[in-house]
């Protein structure tokens, strides 16, 4: 058996490799893995957002309440796989809910559940609703991109009014109860 003989020979930039014995066929290199990846920007209707003593919801009116927008702008599609929403810095329980339960179509645009396009945006309210006070809101969104790629953004502060003084809350009464909620017996 004879050992295959290379030789090598540069041309400019391109090396060639003649290799007399060596395999037929050519094989085409693996592109790299695409360097982009997904980037969001999230942004608020106001901010800060002033205190509301209507409008919230049905049981708790009052609160604050803005819409938020978050923008797709790294040209590579996002999928969400949770939402953790805080308040006054701490993780609000009482505000757990998944991403397509706060975020939809912002107006005169379409929704994929469970995505937000490459370049595409997603609109959803947020805020909370309540007879308490608070200083300020935040949310913070965790999933991958279409690459794979890990990614948790949080959005900026959410900074609340002060409510204006000597303001009454009361929480509505609902249907079937004698009392609002906040003055029932247990």
């Amino acid at each position: 058996m004879r050992a295959a003989q290379c030789t090598m020979a540069s041309i400019t930039a391109l090396v060639l490799v003649a290799c007399d014995g060596g395999s037929e066929g050519t094989t085409t290199p693996t592109p790299p893995p695409s360097a982009r990846s997904a980037a969001l920007v999230i942004t608020f209707d106001e901010n800060p957002v002033p205190f509301k003593d209507t409008g919230c919801n049905a049981v708790v009116p009052q609160g604050w309440s803005t819409q938020a927008r978050v923008q797709e702008t790294g040209g590579v599609a996002f999928t969400p796989s949770a939402l953790v929403q805080k308040i006054d810095g701490n993780v609000a329980d009482f505000l757990q809910e998944s991403f397509n339960s706060r975020f939809g179509a912002c107006p005169g645009g379409a929704f994929t559940p469970g995505t937000i396009p490459a370049n595409g945006a997603v609109c959803g309210i947020v805020g909370v609703c309540t007879t308490s006070s608070f200083n300020n809101y935040q949310f913070q969104i965790t999933g991958t991109d279409a690459g794979g790629r890990a990614l948790t953004v949080d959005s900026p502060m959410l900074r609340f009014g002060s409510r204006p003084g000597g303001q009454s809350l009361q929480l509505r009464q609902l249907p079937g109860l004698s009392a609002p909620p906040d003055e029932i017996q247990r």
